[in-house]
């Protein structure tokens, strides 16, 4: 949804020049509380190894950096990363509102090229910092079930 989300909002702002102002701010509203709730609805899907939960991991460890400091060039650069993001979203909402097929695109171009390079600046912050905490370190563990029916729980008491 985070790779989605400014295109969806920007294009239902676009919907003002046929729905009217009104009618485009309640489609925005509509789209924004889909973003918020689809992934709620969906809840965890894929392995704990993808490119997409490394990203989500890099972005609870930079969230958590004032209990666990990170590096300080990383946060940095996913900091200026977001501000980056958020500005060329920005643009592209004022774009969409204003009808403005420069300013929505230059938007989305700055916003899209934003968010990937900070996809991948978050992957290394995990790599980096995924050994320094049992929190961080378990993440990707996965549980084995003791209760499954086998030849070690059928040995003692079968």
């Amino acid at each position: 949804m985070k790779i989605l989300a400014p295109g969806m909002l920007t294009g239902a702002l676009w919907t003002q020049a046929w729905l009217g102002v009104w009618g485009a701010l309640l489609l925005t509203i509509a789209v924004l509380a889909g973003v918020i709730a689809v992934p709620r609805l969906i809840g965890e899907t894929g392995k704990a190894t993808s490119w997409a939960k490394r990203v989500s991991f890099g972005e609870k460890i930079w969230l958590n950096r004032l209990f666990l400091p990170v590096p300080a060039t990383d946060s940095a650069r996913i900091t200026t990363l977001y501000l980056v993001f958020w500005m060329g979203g920005l643009i592209a909402l004022l774009g969409g509102f204003l009808s403005s097929p420069i300013l929505s695109l230059t938007g989305l171009a700055v916003a899209y090229a934003a968010q990937f390079v900070s996809f991948g600046k978050l992957i290394q912050l995990y790599q980096t910092m995924k050994d320094k905490t049992p929190l961080y370190r378990f993440w990707t563990a996965v549980p084995h079930n003791d209760n499954l029916p086998g030849k070690a729980a059928h040995s003692k008491h079968g």
